[in-house]
């Protein structure tokens, strides 16, 4: 298990972002967190990086982790692609890439998956030298999840990537996340679009109003009727 989740309460003030979270992820493993908009899944990502303040128990690879240590985990191997993608908009393609590898030692193997990086995603090979905030919104969020992949995450957590994205887009981000399974990365997963979601997780919490209400295996949520009774129930 690379991470475990118990009883994770998050607060905005006296507002409860997060009631009581518990759930965990196995290596190797893509797992969806889903739910309507509101229903604290960003919360729970953000928690767990080290962006928000949390109550609760969080362990990573067997450690504790504490809140607020963001650039100590991304150093551990937690990397977040947030919602909205994150990405330095005045900046080029190639340094907005250069700075998801910023905390890492191996500069000159660095390079080397840079240049893999322009091979794996063409259309960042052929903007390199062009402003990231030209790019459109598939292609800066192509940038945000190979800036992340640099950091060389053991787990990878991705806020929302479908966000504003075209079908077309979307379902190619999404053959990306499926490919990395393959490759041996685990992934987190937060996203509206639960079809999509459970077409390629393995397993899935189903959030509402800050709890999680409903987990298991991918496909049996996706064949049951509680996830669409949830969603219509909060429209």
């Amino acid at each position: 298990m690379i991470l475990s989740v118990h009883d994770l309460k998050v607060n905005y003030g006296a507002i409860p972002g997060i009631r009581k979270i518990d759930f965990d992820v196995n290596e190797g493993e893509i797992v969806a967190l889903i739910g309507a908009n509101g229903a604290g899944k960003s919360t729970t990502m953000r928690a767990i990086t080290g962006l928000l303040p949390f109550q609760g128990r969080v362990v990573y690879r067997g450690r504790d982790l504490a809140p607020m240590h963001a650039e100590r985990n991304l150093a551990n191997g937690l990397a977040l692609v947030p919602e909205g993608r994150g990405i330095l908009t005045r900046m080029t393609v190639e340094e907005n890439l250069r700075m998801g590898g910023y905390l890492r030692r191996d500069k000159a193997q660095l390079e080397t998956e840079i240049v893999a990086t322009y091979e794996r995603f063409a259309i960042l090979g052929e903007r390199r030298s062009g402003i990231a905030g030209f790019l459109s919104g598939g292609e800066q969020q192509i940038l945000a999840i190979a800036r992340a992949l640099l950091a060389r995450p053991k787990l990878l957590l991705l806020d929302e990537p479908s966000l504003g994205l075209a079908p077309m887009m979307t379902a190619q981000i999404f053959d990306f996340i499926s490919e990395f399974r393959k490759q041996g990365l685990t992934v987190l997963l937060a996203e509206q679009k639960s079809k999509h979601s459970l077409a390629i997780a393995d397993r899935a919490f189903l959030f509402s109003m800050g709890e999680v209400v409903a987990s298991g295996a991918a496909r049996d949520l996706a064949e049951g009727s509680l996830i669409r009774n949830t969603m219509m129930a909060l429209v």
